[in-house]
Protein backbone atom coordinates (compact mmCIF):
# COMPACT_ATOMS: atom_id res chain seq x y z
CA UNK A 1 0.00 0.00 0.00
CA UNK A 2 3.04 2.49 0.85
CA UNK A 3 4.59 1.46 -2.43
CA UNK A 4 1.59 2.55 -4.79
CA UNK A 5 1.10 6.08 -2.02
CA UNK A 6 4.54 6.52 -3.12
CA UNK A 7 4.13 5.96 -6.93
CA UNK A 8 1.15 7.95 -6.84
CA UNK A 9 3.08 10.99 -4.89
CA UNK A 10 5.82 10.71 -7.72
CA UNK A 11 3.37 10.85 -10.59
CA UNK A 12 1.56 13.49 -9.46
CA UNK A 13 4.93 15.79 -8.64
CA UNK A 14 5.65 15.02 -12.16
CA UNK A 15 2.50 15.98 -13.53
CA UNK A 16 2.65 18.91 -12.23
CA UNK A 17 6.31 19.66 -13.06
CA UNK A 18 5.22 18.98 -16.70
CA UNK A 19 2.52 21.12 -16.29
CA UNK A 20 4.36 24.59 -15.51
CA UNK A 21 7.19 23.56 -17.73
CA UNK A 22 4.31 23.54 -20.58
CA UNK A 23 2.44 26.99 -19.04
CA UNK A 24 6.33 28.60 -19.50
CA UNK A 25 6.85 26.87 -22.98
CA UNK A 26 3.44 28.31 -23.98
CA UNK A 27 4.17 32.15 -22.02
CA UNK A 28 7.33 32.35 -23.88
CA UNK A 29 6.18 31.22 -27.45
CA UNK A 30 3.53 33.55 -27.04
CA UNK A 31 6.00 36.31 -25.68
CA UNK A 32 8.04 35.67 -28.96
CA UNK A 33 5.14 35.99 -30.99
CA UNK A 34 3.93 39.60 -29.63
CA UNK A 35 7.31 40.58 -29.73
CA UNK A 36 8.26 39.36 -33.42
CA UNK A 37 4.90 41.10 -34.70
CA UNK A 38 5.91 44.22 -33.09
CA UNK A 39 9.44 44.29 -34.57
CA UNK A 40 8.21 43.51 -38.02
CA UNK A 41 5.25 46.16 -38.46
CA UNK A 42 8.18 48.63 -36.79
CA UNK A 43 10.89 46.97 -39.28
CA UNK A 44 8.25 47.79 -41.94
CA UNK A 45 7.27 51.28 -41.29
CA UNK A 46 10.65 52.67 -40.56
CA UNK A 47 11.94 50.69 -43.91
CA UNK A 48 15.00 49.50 -41.50
CA UNK A 49 17.72 46.95 -43.61
CA UNK A 50 18.89 44.82 -40.99
CA UNK A 51 18.09 44.25 -37.45
CA UNK A 52 19.06 42.20 -34.06
CA UNK A 53 17.14 42.35 -30.46
CA UNK A 54 17.56 40.45 -27.29
CA UNK A 55 16.09 40.57 -24.15
CA UNK A 56 18.21 39.56 -21.04
CA UNK A 57 15.28 38.67 -17.65
CA UNK A 58 16.85 37.32 -14.39
CA UNK A 59 20.22 36.76 -16.73
CA UNK A 60 18.02 34.27 -18.98
CA UNK A 61 18.07 35.42 -22.77
CA UNK A 62 13.89 35.35 -23.08
CA UNK A 63 13.78 36.90 -26.30
CA UNK A 64 16.22 36.98 -29.41
CA UNK A 65 15.86 37.92 -32.95
CA UNK A 66 17.18 38.61 -36.01
CA UNK A 67 15.55 40.37 -39.48
CA UNK A 68 16.38 41.79 -42.39
CA UNK A 69 19.79 41.66 -44.08
CA UNK A 70 23.74 43.03 -43.46
CA UNK A 71 23.61 44.93 -46.62
CA UNK A 72 21.69 45.48 -50.28
CA UNK A 73 24.24 43.86 -52.18
CA UNK A 74 24.38 40.62 -51.61
CA UNK A 75 21.52 40.65 -49.20
CA UNK A 76 23.42 38.24 -46.70
CA UNK A 77 20.54 37.60 -43.65
CA UNK A 78 21.34 39.36 -40.18
CA UNK A 79 22.45 35.88 -38.09
CA UNK A 80 24.24 35.45 -35.26
CA UNK A 81 27.62 36.11 -36.49
CA UNK A 82 26.97 39.43 -37.98
CA UNK A 83 28.83 42.29 -36.65
CA UNK A 84 27.06 45.59 -35.92
CA UNK A 85 28.92 49.08 -35.59
CA UNK A 86 27.24 49.87 -31.78
CA UNK A 87 28.89 53.52 -32.26
CA UNK A 88 28.59 55.50 -28.71
CA UNK A 89 27.53 52.18 -26.91
CA UNK A 90 31.61 51.50 -26.71
CA UNK A 91 31.55 54.43 -24.25
CA UNK A 92 29.88 52.08 -21.91
CA UNK A 93 32.88 49.31 -22.73
CA UNK A 94 35.58 52.31 -22.17
CA UNK A 95 34.01 53.25 -18.71
CA UNK A 96 34.05 49.70 -17.65
CA UNK A 97 37.33 49.70 -18.48
CA UNK A 98 38.02 53.30 -16.36
CA UNK A 99 36.78 51.43 -13.12
CA UNK A 100 38.51 48.54 -13.72
CA UNK A 101 41.56 50.44 -13.47
CA UNK A 102 40.08 52.66 -10.85
CA UNK A 103 39.22 49.09 -8.87
CA UNK A 104 43.06 47.99 -8.97
CA UNK A 105 44.12 51.64 -7.35
CA UNK A 106 46.06 52.35 -11.15
CA UNK A 107 43.77 55.46 -11.16
CA UNK A 108 41.41 57.48 -9.13
CA UNK A 109 38.79 59.60 -10.36
CA UNK A 110 40.47 62.67 -8.88
CA UNK A 111 43.88 62.13 -10.92
CA UNK A 112 43.87 65.41 -13.05
CA UNK A 113 44.73 64.53 -16.46
CA UNK A 114 47.86 65.74 -16.85
CA UNK A 115 49.09 63.69 -14.98
CA UNK A 116 48.41 61.26 -17.96
CA UNK A 117 48.93 63.72 -20.79
CA UNK A 118 51.69 65.68 -21.46
CA UNK A 119 51.52 69.26 -23.68
CA UNK A 120 48.30 70.13 -22.19
CA UNK A 121 47.07 74.29 -22.23
CA UNK A 122 47.24 75.29 -18.60
CA UNK A 123 43.38 75.66 -18.66
CA UNK A 124 43.09 71.57 -18.97
CA UNK A 125 45.84 70.50 -16.82
CA UNK A 126 43.44 70.58 -13.59
CA UNK A 127 40.40 68.77 -15.81
CA UNK A 128 39.80 64.96 -13.98
CA UNK A 129 39.04 61.33 -14.87
CA UNK A 130 35.50 62.11 -13.38
CA UNK A 131 35.08 65.05 -15.20
CA UNK A 132 36.22 63.45 -18.68
CA UNK A 133 33.55 59.94 -17.74
CA UNK A 134 30.72 62.46 -16.91
CA UNK A 135 31.15 64.94 -19.97
CA UNK A 136 31.86 67.37 -17.67
CA UNK A 137 35.15 69.00 -18.67
CA UNK A 138 34.38 71.89 -20.89
CA UNK A 139 37.10 70.40 -23.91
CA UNK A 140 36.83 71.12 -27.38
CA UNK A 141 35.30 67.89 -29.60
CA UNK A 142 37.96 66.68 -31.97
CA UNK A 143 35.15 65.10 -34.08
CA UNK A 144 34.75 68.32 -35.73
CA UNK A 145 38.03 68.25 -37.28
CA UNK A 146 38.77 65.83 -40.65
CA UNK A 147 38.59 62.06 -39.35
CA UNK A 148 41.81 61.28 -41.44
CA UNK A 149 44.64 64.06 -39.86
CA UNK A 150 46.33 62.65 -37.19
CA UNK A 151 46.38 62.73 -33.85
CA UNK A 152 49.04 65.53 -33.09
CA UNK A 153 47.51 67.37 -35.88
CA UNK A 154 43.92 67.19 -34.19
CA UNK A 155 45.59 67.91 -30.69
CA UNK A 156 47.41 70.97 -31.96
CA UNK A 157 43.55 71.90 -33.78
CA UNK A 158 41.47 71.57 -30.05
CA UNK A 159 44.18 73.08 -27.76
CA UNK A 160 44.16 76.21 -29.46
CA UNK A 161 40.44 76.07 -29.06
CA UNK A 162 38.92 78.13 -25.89
CA UNK A 163 37.72 75.95 -23.25
CA UNK A 164 33.79 75.59 -22.90
CA UNK A 165 33.05 76.18 -19.13
CA UNK A 166 34.58 75.57 -16.15
CA UNK A 167 35.24 72.00 -15.33
CA UNK A 168 32.03 70.50 -13.66
CA UNK A 169 30.05 73.11 -14.30
CA UNK A 170 27.69 71.22 -16.70
CA UNK A 171 26.77 68.22 -19.04
CA UNK A 172 28.29 68.89 -22.86
CA UNK A 173 28.75 65.52 -24.64
CA UNK A 174 32.01 65.33 -26.66
CA UNK A 175 34.23 63.12 -28.00
CA UNK A 176 37.52 64.47 -26.64
CA UNK A 177 36.30 63.57 -23.18
CA UNK A 178 36.54 59.74 -24.00
CA UNK A 179 39.33 59.86 -26.83
CA UNK A 180 41.42 61.45 -23.74
CA UNK A 181 40.76 58.38 -21.13
CA UNK A 182 41.87 55.89 -23.90
CA UNK A 183 45.03 57.91 -23.65
CA UNK A 184 44.97 57.70 -19.93
CA UNK A 185 44.44 53.96 -20.24
CA UNK A 186 47.20 52.75 -22.41
CA UNK A 187 49.29 55.29 -20.07
CA UNK A 188 48.64 53.12 -17.27
CA UNK A 189 48.17 49.56 -18.98
CA UNK A 190 51.66 49.88 -21.36
CA UNK A 191 49.34 48.41 -23.84
CA UNK A 192 47.00 49.64 -26.45
CA UNK A 193 43.32 50.48 -25.65
CA UNK A 194 42.18 47.66 -28.37
CA UNK A 195 44.60 45.16 -26.62
CA UNK A 196 43.10 46.22 -23.20
CA UNK A 197 39.55 46.03 -23.97
CA UNK A 198 39.73 42.75 -25.91
CA UNK A 199 41.61 41.14 -23.37
CA UNK A 200 39.34 42.29 -19.71
CA UNK A 201 35.87 42.32 -21.52
CA UNK A 202 36.13 40.03 -24.63
CA UNK A 203 38.53 37.62 -23.98
CA UNK A 204 35.76 34.67 -25.06
CA UNK A 205 34.60 36.51 -28.10
CA UNK A 206 37.33 37.39 -29.69
CA UNK A 207 35.94 36.03 -33.47
CA UNK A 208 32.86 38.48 -32.80
CA UNK A 209 34.24 41.65 -31.25
CA UNK A 210 36.48 43.94 -33.20
CA UNK A 211 37.22 47.87 -32.66
CA UNK A 212 37.10 49.92 -35.86
CA UNK A 213 36.13 53.71 -36.53
CA UNK A 214 36.75 53.30 -40.05
CA UNK A 215 33.14 52.26 -41.31
CA UNK A 216 34.44 52.41 -45.11
CA UNK A 217 36.32 49.61 -45.15
CA UNK A 218 34.79 46.59 -46.18
CA UNK A 219 34.48 43.68 -42.84
CA UNK A 220 33.50 40.18 -43.13
CA UNK A 221 30.07 39.95 -41.79
CA UNK A 222 29.83 43.73 -40.62
CA UNK A 223 26.61 45.33 -41.56
CA UNK A 224 26.79 48.60 -43.60
CA UNK A 225 25.51 51.70 -42.40
CA UNK A 226 22.53 53.22 -44.55
CA UNK A 227 21.04 56.56 -43.89
CA UNK A 228 18.17 57.74 -46.04
CA UNK A 229 18.90 60.17 -49.11
CA UNK A 230 16.05 62.98 -49.43
CA UNK A 231 16.83 63.53 -52.62
CA UNK A 232 17.05 59.94 -53.99
CA UNK A 233 14.25 59.13 -51.73
CA UNK A 234 16.03 55.74 -50.39
CA UNK A 235 18.08 54.91 -48.12
CA UNK A 236 21.80 55.02 -49.05
CA UNK A 237 25.24 53.72 -47.38
CA UNK A 238 27.24 56.27 -45.77
CA UNK A 239 30.93 55.67 -45.05
CA UNK A 240 32.24 57.10 -42.05
CA UNK A 241 36.10 57.44 -41.33
CA UNK A 242 37.43 57.38 -38.02
CA UNK A 243 41.22 56.70 -36.67
CA UNK A 244 42.09 55.03 -33.85
CA UNK A 245 41.61 57.78 -31.62
CA UNK A 246 37.82 56.97 -31.67
CA UNK A 247 37.82 53.81 -30.70
CA UNK A 248 36.97 54.35 -27.08
CA UNK A 249 33.92 56.97 -28.46
CA UNK A 250 32.55 54.57 -31.12
CA UNK A 251 35.04 51.92 -32.69
CA UNK A 252 33.26 48.78 -30.97
CA UNK A 253 32.04 46.13 -33.47
CA UNK A 254 30.26 43.21 -32.27
CA UNK A 255 27.70 40.50 -32.50
CA UNK A 256 24.33 40.51 -30.67
CA UNK A 257 25.56 37.17 -28.61
CA UNK A 258 28.75 38.80 -28.29
CA UNK A 259 26.81 41.72 -26.63
CA UNK A 260 24.73 39.40 -24.49
CA UNK A 261 27.75 38.08 -22.90
CA UNK A 262 29.29 41.23 -21.87
CA UNK A 263 26.04 41.78 -20.29
CA UNK A 264 26.25 38.53 -18.46
CA UNK A 265 29.63 38.90 -17.36
CA UNK A 266 28.42 42.48 -16.18
CA UNK A 267 26.21 41.33 -14.11
CA UNK A 268 27.66 38.23 -12.86
CA UNK A 269 30.82 40.80 -11.61
CA UNK A 270 33.12 39.35 -13.51
CA UNK A 271 34.46 43.10 -14.30
CA UNK A 272 33.34 45.08 -11.71
CA UNK A 273 32.58 44.47 -7.62
CA UNK A 274 28.89 45.27 -6.93
CA UNK A 275 30.18 48.30 -4.92
CA UNK A 276 31.79 49.43 -7.54
CA UNK A 277 29.06 49.53 -10.34
CA UNK A 278 27.49 51.28 -7.72
CA UNK A 279 29.67 54.14 -7.91
CA UNK A 280 29.19 53.73 -11.83
CA UNK A 281 25.96 54.26 -11.75
CA UNK A 282 25.71 57.12 -9.55
CA UNK A 283 24.10 60.10 -10.75
CA UNK A 284 27.53 62.88 -11.24
CA UNK A 285 26.21 65.89 -9.33
CA UNK A 286 27.03 68.63 -12.23
CA UNK A 287 27.09 72.95 -10.56
CA UNK A 288 25.25 74.57 -12.91
CA UNK A 289 23.35 72.08 -14.81
CA UNK A 290 20.18 69.57 -13.94
CA UNK A 291 20.90 67.01 -15.89
CA UNK A 292 21.02 63.37 -15.06
CA UNK A 293 23.93 61.76 -16.03
CA UNK A 294 25.98 58.90 -14.97
CA UNK A 295 29.50 57.87 -15.05
CA UNK A 296 29.86 57.04 -18.46
CA UNK A 297 26.06 56.06 -18.78
CA UNK A 298 23.02 57.92 -19.34
CA UNK A 299 19.76 57.65 -17.36
CA UNK A 300 16.30 56.79 -18.84
CA UNK A 301 13.43 57.24 -16.73
CA UNK A 302 10.20 55.33 -17.40
CA UNK A 303 7.12 55.74 -14.92
CA UNK A 304 9.29 57.06 -12.49
CA UNK A 305 11.62 53.83 -12.99
CA UNK A 306 15.14 53.86 -13.57
CA UNK A 307 17.05 52.08 -16.30
CA UNK A 308 20.95 53.05 -17.54
CA UNK A 309 22.28 51.98 -21.33
CA UNK A 310 23.17 54.51 -23.88
CA UNK A 311 22.77 54.48 -27.23
CA UNK A 312 25.19 54.82 -31.08
CA UNK A 313 24.69 56.63 -34.04
CA UNK A 314 20.88 56.73 -33.76
CA UNK A 315 21.09 52.89 -34.90
CA UNK A 316 21.52 50.98 -31.46
CA UNK A 317 20.65 50.89 -27.95
CA UNK A 318 21.45 49.50 -24.96
CA UNK A 319 19.33 49.74 -21.50
CA UNK A 320 19.44 48.16 -18.21
CA UNK A 321 16.60 48.10 -15.74
CA UNK A 322 17.88 47.48 -12.60
CA UNK A 323 15.53 46.91 -10.01
CA UNK A 324 13.50 44.76 -12.63
CA UNK A 325 16.76 42.69 -13.97
CA UNK A 326 15.83 43.28 -17.35
CA UNK A 327 18.14 44.34 -20.25
CA UNK A 328 17.39 45.10 -24.12
CA UNK A 329 19.87 45.23 -26.76
CA UNK A 330 18.24 46.77 -30.05
CA UNK A 331 20.85 46.80 -32.71
CA UNK A 332 20.17 48.22 -36.41
CA UNK A 333 21.91 49.50 -39.57
CA UNK A 334 19.38 51.71 -40.52
CA UNK A 335 15.99 53.27 -40.78
CA UNK A 336 13.75 56.14 -42.66
CA UNK A 337 12.18 58.80 -40.93
CA UNK A 338 13.86 58.77 -37.38
CA UNK A 339 15.57 56.88 -34.88
CA UNK A 340 13.30 54.53 -32.76
CA UNK A 341 16.06 52.80 -30.78
CA UNK A 342 14.24 54.25 -27.35
CA UNK A 343 10.61 53.72 -28.32
CA UNK A 344 11.13 49.82 -29.44
CA UNK A 345 13.32 49.48 -25.99
CA UNK A 346 10.41 50.79 -23.97
CA UNK A 347 7.89 49.32 -25.46
CA UNK A 348 9.77 46.18 -25.33
CA UNK A 349 10.12 46.61 -21.84
CA UNK A 350 6.35 47.03 -21.15
CA UNK A 351 5.79 43.72 -22.72
CA UNK A 352 8.39 41.98 -20.41
CA UNK A 353 7.50 44.00 -17.47
CA UNK A 354 3.44 45.39 -16.88
CA UNK A 355 4.77 48.37 -14.57
CA UNK A 356 7.15 49.44 -17.44
CA UNK A 357 4.45 50.09 -19.38
CA UNK A 358 3.93 53.41 -20.68
CA UNK A 359 0.95 54.43 -22.00
CA UNK A 360 1.28 58.14 -23.37
CA UNK A 361 4.46 56.90 -25.36
CA UNK A 362 2.43 53.46 -26.59
CA UNK A 363 -0.26 56.55 -27.58
CA UNK A 364 2.42 58.41 -29.71
CA UNK A 365 4.20 55.33 -31.27
CA UNK A 366 0.99 53.71 -31.92
CA UNK A 367 -0.44 56.85 -33.91
CA UNK A 368 2.32 57.75 -36.05
CA UNK A 369 2.73 54.01 -36.70
CA UNK A 370 -0.31 54.28 -38.64
CA UNK A 371 0.31 57.40 -40.13
CA UNK A 372 3.55 56.21 -41.59
CA UNK A 373 1.82 53.73 -43.10
CA UNK A 374 -0.04 55.82 -45.57
CA UNK A 375 -3.56 55.42 -45.26
CA UNK A 376 -4.76 58.29 -43.86
CA UNK A 377 -8.04 57.99 -43.21
CA UNK A 378 -7.81 54.70 -41.36
CA UNK A 379 -4.98 56.42 -39.53
CA UNK A 380 -6.97 59.48 -38.85
CA UNK A 381 -10.26 56.91 -37.47
CA UNK A 382 -7.19 54.92 -35.20
CA UNK A 383 -5.61 58.49 -33.92
CA UNK A 384 -9.86 59.43 -32.81
CA UNK A 385 -10.42 56.21 -31.25
CA UNK A 386 -6.82 56.51 -28.97
CA UNK A 387 -7.84 60.31 -28.25
CA UNK A 388 -10.92 58.98 -26.89
CA UNK A 389 -9.80 56.35 -24.66
CA UNK A 390 -6.77 58.72 -23.45
CA UNK A 391 -8.66 61.75 -23.31
CA UNK A 392 -5.90 63.04 -20.73
CA UNK A 393 -3.58 63.22 -23.30
CA UNK A 394 -2.39 66.20 -25.84
CA UNK A 395 -1.33 65.28 -29.18
CA UNK A 396 -0.02 68.26 -30.14
CA UNK A 397 3.37 67.91 -30.48
CA UNK A 398 2.83 64.33 -31.66
CA UNK A 399 1.06 65.18 -34.76
CA UNK A 400 3.57 68.27 -35.05
CA UNK A 401 6.48 66.15 -35.19
CA UNK A 402 5.59 63.67 -37.29
CA UNK A 403 4.53 66.31 -39.88
CA UNK A 404 7.89 67.32 -39.50
CA UNK A 405 9.68 63.77 -40.22
CA UNK A 406 7.47 63.53 -43.25
CA UNK A 407 8.32 67.36 -44.22
CA UNK A 408 12.38 66.24 -43.83
CA UNK A 409 11.50 63.58 -46.07
CA UNK A 410 9.97 65.65 -48.79
CA UNK A 411 6.45 64.01 -48.69
CA UNK A 412 5.07 67.57 -48.51
CA UNK A 413 1.03 66.63 -49.46
CA UNK A 414 1.11 64.18 -46.55
CA UNK A 415 2.60 66.30 -43.99
CA UNK A 416 0.08 69.03 -45.60
CA UNK A 417 -2.82 66.36 -44.04
CA UNK A 418 -0.99 65.74 -40.69
CA UNK A 419 -0.63 69.50 -39.97
CA UNK A 420 -4.21 70.30 -41.04
CA UNK A 421 -5.75 67.68 -38.32
CA UNK A 422 -3.48 69.09 -35.94
CA UNK A 423 -5.04 72.73 -36.37
CA UNK A 424 -8.45 70.67 -36.20
CA UNK A 425 -7.21 69.53 -33.30
CA UNK A 426 -5.65 72.75 -32.25
CA UNK A 427 -7.23 75.38 -33.49
CA UNK A 428 -5.86 77.90 -30.74
CA UNK A 429 -2.30 76.98 -31.00
CA UNK A 430 0.04 79.63 -33.04
CA UNK A 431 2.53 76.46 -33.61
CA UNK A 432 0.01 74.57 -35.68
CA UNK A 433 -0.43 77.35 -38.47
CA UNK A 434 3.05 77.89 -38.11
CA UNK A 435 4.28 74.59 -39.18
CA UNK A 436 1.16 74.49 -41.83
CA UNK A 437 2.21 77.88 -43.13
CA UNK A 438 5.82 76.38 -43.73
CA UNK A 439 4.78 73.19 -45.26
CA UNK A 440 2.62 75.46 -47.89
CA UNK A 441 5.74 77.20 -49.05
CA UNK A 442 8.08 74.23 -49.39
CA UNK A 443 5.24 73.28 -51.63
CA UNK A 444 5.02 76.44 -53.46
CA UNK A 445 1.53 77.29 -52.37
CA UNK A 446 2.26 81.05 -50.97
CA UNK A 447 -1.14 82.41 -50.75
CA UNK A 448 -1.92 79.53 -48.49
CA UNK A 449 1.06 79.55 -46.83
CA UNK A 450 0.61 83.62 -45.96
CA UNK A 451 -2.87 83.11 -44.18
CA UNK A 452 -1.32 80.53 -41.83
CA UNK A 453 1.26 82.53 -41.08
CA UNK A 454 -0.93 85.51 -40.60
CA UNK A 455 -3.09 83.33 -38.22
CA UNK A 456 -0.37 82.38 -36.72
CA UNK A 457 1.11 85.91 -35.58
CA UNK A 458 -2.85 86.74 -34.64
CA UNK A 459 -2.21 84.60 -32.25
CA UNK A 460 1.02 84.75 -31.18
CA UNK A 461 2.40 88.37 -32.00
CA UNK A 462 6.11 88.03 -30.84
CA UNK A 463 6.24 84.93 -33.28
CA UNK A 464 9.12 86.83 -35.62
CA UNK A 465 9.26 83.49 -37.88
CA UNK A 466 5.85 84.12 -39.35
CA UNK A 467 6.51 87.77 -39.38
CA UNK A 468 10.30 87.29 -41.59
CA UNK A 469 8.26 84.46 -43.48
CA UNK A 470 5.01 86.31 -44.81
CA UNK A 471 7.98 89.44 -45.55
CA UNK A 472 9.80 86.88 -48.22
CA UNK A 473 6.69 85.50 -49.51
CA UNK A 474 5.60 89.26 -50.29
CA UNK A 475 9.14 89.34 -51.72
CA UNK A 476 8.67 85.84 -53.50
CA UNK A 477 4.77 86.26 -55.50
CA UNK A 478 6.12 90.40 -56.13
CA UNK A 479 8.95 89.05 -58.43
CA UNK A 480 7.40 85.99 -59.95
CA UNK A 481 9.99 83.83 -57.89
CA UNK A 482 9.53 80.04 -57.25
CA UNK A 483 11.56 78.72 -54.66
CA UNK A 484 11.75 74.79 -54.55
Amino acid sequence: MKVIKIIVFLLSITLISSCKNNERSTASNQLKEEVNTYLEEQIQVHQIPGLAVAVVKNNEVVYKGYFGVENFENKSPINDKTLFPVYSISKLIASTAIFQLVEQNEISLEDTISKYIENLPTKWQDITIRNLITHSSGLPDFSLYDGEISDDEILSKITEEPIHFEKGNQWEYNQTNFWFLSKIIEKVTGTTFDNFILKNQFSQSENNVLLSSNFANKISNRVYRYDYDNELGKLKKKDIIGGKRGHACNGLNISLDALILWNKKLDEDEFLKPETKEIMWQPYEFKNDKRVFLYGWDSYLTNNINSYGFTGGMQTGFRKFINQDITIIYLSNGHKYYPIHNSVIEHIAGIIEPKLINKPALSDENIITEFLKMNFQKAKNNYFEIKDKHPDLDYEATLNNLGYALLQKKEIDYAIKIFELNIQEHPYSANTYDSLAESYFLNNQFELSKTNYQKSLELNPENTNAEEMINRIGKITNGNTVYN
